[in-house]
Parts: C-alpha cells; structure tokens; sequence
C-alpha cells in the first residue's frame, strides 16, 4: 500500500521510504526545449528494442522463471527514480515495460512505486500502478540500485518457505553486500538479505551499451525450495524491527 501527498510517495509500513539517492548518475532531459515525457519515454524504447541486449535479459528472465516453474507472475517495481526528468529511470522503465510484454503480463498487475516520484511521472505511471508489496503470489520484484533498507524490508515482509522461492529479484547483486559491508552489522542491520544471499542463484545482467549506469550492478536473483533451509532451522527466525532512530543510516549501494 503506498499514501499519496502532491508529487510524492511514503511507503506504509513495514516499508520505509527510500531517501533520494544523490549519487545516481543520471543525466536530465536537455536544458533546451523541453522534450514531453511520453516522447523521450518513446525515444528510449526505440533505443533499447533495437539493441541485443534487452533480448539476451528478456532470455535471462524467462529462463529463471522457467527453473522456479513460475508463469505470469505479478511485479513490484520500487525505487525507479524519475523517468519524466532522468534518463536512467526512463530507461529501467523501459526495461521492465518490455519484460512484462515479453512475458504477456497484464499491465494491471503491475505496481511502480518510488517517493521521488512527480506529477509528471505519475500520469506517464498512471495506467500502470497497482499497490503491493506483500507477495503471497509468484512475483519478480523490480528494484534496480535500491537501498540496501529497501531489499530487507521486502525479503522480510515475506521471509516464508512458501513466498521466497516463488520471488524473482532483478536488483542490486546481494553478494556485493556481502562482500563490501562488514559481516556483523549486515547480519545485525539486514538479517535476511545476510542469510538469503549464500543461497541466491545469481546472473548479473550483462553490460547495456546504450544505458550503462543504468543497469550497472544488477542482477537476476531467486532461491529455489530444495535450497532453502529446513523449517526448524534458525535461518528463519529473525531478530525483531529495531526501532528508527532519529539519524537512520542506509547503506544506499553495493559499490554500484
């Protein structure tokens, strides 16, 4: 569920908001005549259909839901940015708009959700916007250069051994985390994206020559059932939500 304020979106609990993120590398529209969002949203499509690329992700993607024997799953897609102002968010709007007809999803089964989010993003949204953020169905979860708070938040909300193996994450690669983010506090701050990561079957996207920065760091990511721990094991007992303090610390990326 997400509440609506003029030109902004607050996820509802147990979502938090992701803060504007001010190392996003990405590029306004030019400082000319403004170009509508509808058209630059055209513009780019027409730049990522014709390449190789989009066609080697969109194999990717069904090929991994093919291993989860997931079909027509709903989407989540949280903290795109601004496709009306940014080049990178108009991009990744494209991705996922492509991927979803690939796949013959009903657009209406699909919810784009970020708090950076304008007016103008939200009518060029408008026709595509449903809440969820709990995934009781097979689902992907659309969430390129998230906060690291973000991913933990939506593997909590469905940290069970019937909703993790019918999830598909394109985001952030998990074991950058791991990698780059001292063991303790990731277990202590992000309990379920230091469990789950070890178990994750991960396939990088490959590099988009047209949108780089786009897609740097990104990752196709799900963890089948005969991967999971057994359900008596501590893997699935998590620590309680601590409490937000006044100066919540994210840590925003895994060195994207």
């Amino acid at each position: 569920m997400s509440t609506h304020d003029g030109a902004t979106f607050e996820y509802t609990r147990p979502f938090q908001s992701a803060r504007p993120r001010k190392n996003r590398k990405n590029k306004k529209t030019g400082s000319g005549a403004q170009i509508a969002p509808a058209v630059a949203l055209d513009r780019t499509r027409q730049e990522l259909i014709t390449d190789v690329w989009i066609q080697e992700c969109k194999h990717l993607i069904r090929e991994s839901l093919h291993l989860l024997s997931v079909t027509s799953p709903e989407v989540l897609c949280l903290g795109l940015g601004s496709p009306a102002a940014y080049r990178d968010p108009r991009a990744q709007l494209v991705f996922l708009l492509e991927v979803s007809d690939d796949l013959s999803l009903d657009r209406s089964n699909i919810s784009v959700y970020d708090p950076v989010f304008t007016e103008e993003d939200e009518r060029l949204l408008d026709d595509i916007r449903n809440a969820a953020y709990a995934l009781p169905n097979p689902s992907i979860a659309y969430m390129p250069h998230c906060d690291l708070q973000l991913y933990e938040n939506i593997l909590r909300e469905n940290w069970t051994s019937n909703r993790l193996p019918k999830l598909l994450l394109i985001a952030n690669r998990f074991s950058e985390y791991v990698d780059n983010v001292p063991s303790q506090k990731l277990s202590a701050a992000f309990p379920c994206v230091s469990r789950i990561a070890p178990h994750l079957t991960s396939q990088p996207l490959p590099p988009c020559p047209s949108h780089p920065t786009a897609f740097n760091n990104i990752a196709i990511q799900y963890i089948r059932l005969s991967d999971l721990p057994p359900s008596e094991d501590i893997f699935w007992e998590l620590p309680p939500v601590p409490p937000k303090s006044g100066s919540e610390e994210s840590t925003n990326n895994a060195e994207r």
